[in-house]
């Protein structure tokens, strides 16, 4: 069986790898300026969730192709930037979890960028980021109390819906492996169609460099 070729490098100094992430930036951003903004208009659960993954998804197979350190950072940002432009205007909000996103895939892949265990990580905790992003940043600028708040209206929720004492444990434990299962997905999806790709261009140069 012969062996995958190697992913482009971006070594040379006359590669064009940052052409190539500003591309894959703009296609995140479009995503979700569009498809993004029309499933929260559907207002369709856990739509962060999914976005999220299909940006893990798209980061994943773009740092099998391009490999360099930083770049999958760098993407995140110009992706946070396109966001920028939406109809809605600056929204910091999903600005910086588009941001925050890129940085979390970074630090997966920085490691082994083609490992299978590495990417399903990257798209677990890009999942994980978008569906707890908002009461992080709600501790972060308010405080812990905000938990004790939330922790009380389920409580309350709970007796008035007359549930078991475990049912949280249970609801949290569901949505925990629905994150899993969805984030680690797309992380997993995204390195095949990555790796497919740069077996691609390795053969597309091969020929373009025969004689």
């Amino acid at each position: 069986m012969s062996a995958r070729p190697a992913p482009l490098s971006a070594a040379s100094p006359g590669d064009q790898t940052w052409s190539h992430v500003a591309a894959f930036g703009a296609l995140w951003g479009a995503l979700e300026i569009t498809l993004g903004a029309f499933l929260h208009v559907m207002r369709l659960p856990l739509v962060g969730v999914l976005m999220a993954s299909l940006g893990a998804m798209l980061l994943v197979a773009a740092r099998q192709v391009y490999p360099r350190r930083g770049t999958t950072l760098a993407t995140g940002v110009v992706a946070a930037l396109c966001k920028s432009i939406s109809p809605g205007g600056i929204i910091l909000g999903p600005m910086i979890g588009i941001a925050t996103e890129g940085a979390l895939v970074e630090a997966a892949l920085l490691a082994a960028p083609r490992s299978r265990l590495c990417a399903v990580l990257a798209g677990v905790l890009c999942a994980l980021w978008a569906a707890f992003q908002k009461l992080i940043m709600q501790v972060v600028f308010y405080g812990s109390d905000v938990l004790s708040l939330y922790l009380a209206a389920l409580v309350r929720a709970r007796k008035w819906l007359a549930l078991p004492d475990d049912a949280g444990w249970w609801a949290l434990g569901l949505l925990l492996a629905l994150l899993l299962l969805v984030g680690g997905g797309a992380g997993w999806v995204g390195r095949g169609v990555g790796q497919e790709a740069a077996e691609l261009l390795g053969q597309e140069e091969e020929a373009e460099e025969a004689p």
